[in-house]
């Protein structure tokens, strides 16, 4: 999930959604198995779990958070940025226990281009068992609702079958690649994306 540690379904008719300046505190988007609120400073503890596994942050473009404090700066960055209607972080819950999480960024921008970028994040416990696939539609069908989406994007490291497999299960297409810089290698990113009218017609 490309969210920085810097700090140590659907509606469908003739009118759209009206695009959310934010997402609400009590937000709450229940799937069969996993279920998604906003992150939440409580959440330190748990999301610690996953970011300071070096097998999850393989691909990412931080080193591994080395202490909870640090998880707790970037909770806190996070909450303000949902308020500020920037970006929706949300925590994916499986029997009420936080396994991972998953954002939609570049909300301010997509008042004006409609595009948000996902990304997540995953606890290696729950690896290979359709979790975030699931998280990641529930996401996916929330941004194009209520924040009235043209086109979602996504991002995977080359190498990253899993994060890969993730957004093709979403409906998403490569859409182009391009080369970053991250820990000081350079490293092919595959672009993805899915329009409006793509998500309506799988729906």
């Amino acid at each position: 999930m490309p969210f920085s540690l810097k700090l140590p379904w659907p509606l469908f008719g003739m009118v759209r959604p009206r695009l959310r300046e934010s997402a609400p505190d009590d937000l709450m988007l229940v799937g069969e198995r996993v279920s998604l609120r906003p992150l939440r400073i409580e959440d330190a503890a748990a999301l610690f779990l996953c970011a300071s596994d070096p097998e999850v942050t393989r691909f990412l473009p931080w080193q591994p958070a080395v202490d909870t404090e640090s998880v707790r700066n970037f909770l806190f960055d996070q909450i303000a940025r949902r308020r500020r209607g920037e970006s929706l972080g949300l925590a994916v819950l499986l029997h009420d226990t936080l396994v991972g999480s998953v954002d939609l960024m570049g909300l301010h921008g997509a008042k004006k281009t409609g595009i948000a970028e996902i990304g997540y994040l995953l606890n290696k416990d729950h690896w290979g068992q359709g979790l975030m696939s699931e998280a990641a539609a529930i996401a996916r069908d929330h941004g194009f609702t209520a924040f009235a989406l043209k086109t979602l994007i996504g991002f995977a490291d080359e190498s990253n079958i899993g994060s890969r497999r993730v957004l093709e299960k979403l409906g998403m297409r490569r859409a182009g690649e391009e080369l970053r810089t991250v820990k000081n290698e350079e490293r092919r990113y595959i672009r993805y994306e899915m329009s409006r009218a793509d998500w309506e017609a799988c729906a």
